[in-house]
């Protein structure tokens, strides 16, 4: 992707899957955590913010035959408390939005339970294809960003293929510019001319003298 810096977690052994971050070329960012446990795979980083020293970014993918790894979710608030957690979890809650709550709703719930993490508060579904719709996708962000999170949205789905509907959001953190590099500016008006030219003549002199010294040598093999 052009313009981005792309962070991946990819499946192994399928041509297919994984998680993948995407972050803007002029953003200052790093990661952080890149693995794969009981099939939740995982890619984080974090990014430096004006309003606060830093923000973590994860993407979890949770296939629908795995439970969720509930620890890794502590695992990144204590890399940085300042978080946001997004991704397809598979996880279904009856009350926002699912038509019944499974096991992996049951874990998520546990979650959000415990307080550290919130999950945002909209019941529109985000999966849809054929006549099957359901929430599977996920935003969940610690408190303090939380409260900061405006103008979420669910939209149409973009193709035929994943029947995910992208999510968006709004959030006033103030991203961090990377710094400039430095380049290299060279003042060839204070340049000391004569000793250039005396150095290049020196220089030449030997070169000429080699050249006839190797051209004067001549072997004969019989």
């Amino acid at each position: 992707m052009k313009g981005y810096n792309i962070f991946r977690n990819d499946r192994v052994g399928k041509p297919g899957g994984g998680v993948l971050l995407a972050v803007k070329q002029h953003i200052k960012c790093s990661e952080i955590l890149n693995k794969t446990v009981g099939k939740n795979e995982i890619i984080a980083i974090e990014i430096a913010t004006q309003s606060l020293k830093s923000v973590l970014i994860a993407s979890i993918y949770v296939p629908p035959t795995a439970k969720i790894h509930t620890n890794i979710f502590n695992e990144l608030y204590n890399l940085n408390n300042n978080c946001i957690v997004v991704g397809d979890l598979n996880a279904t809650l009856y009350n926002m939005g699912s038509r019944k709550t499974n096991a992996r709703g049951r874990q998520l719930q546990e979650v959000i339970n415990e307080g550290y993490i919130n999950c945002i508060d909209d019941d529109s579904t985000t999966f849809e294809k054929n006549d099957y719709e359901e929430k599977l996708d996920w935003i969940l962000a610690s408190q303090l960003l939380h409260s900061l999170i405006s103008n979420f949205e669910t939209h149409p789905i973009i193709g035929t293929l994943s029947g995910h509907k992208p999510l968006t959001f709004d959030i006033p953190i103030g991203t961090e510019p990377k710094p400039a590099l430095s380049r290299l500016s060279l003042n060839f008006k204070v340049a000391n001319w004569p000793k250039f030219r005396n150095k290049l003549n020196e220089q030449l002199m030997l070169w000429n003298k080699n050249r006839r010294i190797n051209s004067d040598s001549v072997w004969l093999l019989a």
